[in-house]
């Protein structure tokens, strides 16, 4: 059985709930995730991450504040490899995150 930890990150952003899970979505399948749902009751999504070096999973929350919203994105990810000892597969999985939108 694989070791995981998990890592969490929150941010705000304008605009409403509608408009960001739409961009969140678009956001995972751009940056390679697979698997991805959306459980609109929840303002949730899940998508897996599947590489070479990384496997894990992210979960990420819409909440709805103000005149914001805050993205809370957390991910799990297996850290018993050999790479993991090198950068933090966590880490791999919230920048490729962050960095597709």
């Amino acid at each position: 059985m694989a070791i995981r930890k998990s890592k969490e990150e929150t941010f705000s952003v304008k605009g409403n709930i509608e408009e960001w899970i739409k961009k969140g979505e678009k956001a995972l399948q751009n940056g390679g995730f697979s698997n991805v749902k959306n459980n609109k009751l929840l303002n949730q999504l899940t998508a897996d991450y599947k590489k070479l070096t990384v496997v894990g999973e992210i979960i990420v929350t819409l909440i709805p504040e103000e005149n914001n919203i805050k993205i809370n994105a957390k991910s799990s990810a297996n850290v018993d490899n050999i790479f993991a000892l090198f950068t933090s597969p966590n880490q791999k999985i919230l920048d490729q995150f962050k960095n597709s939108f």
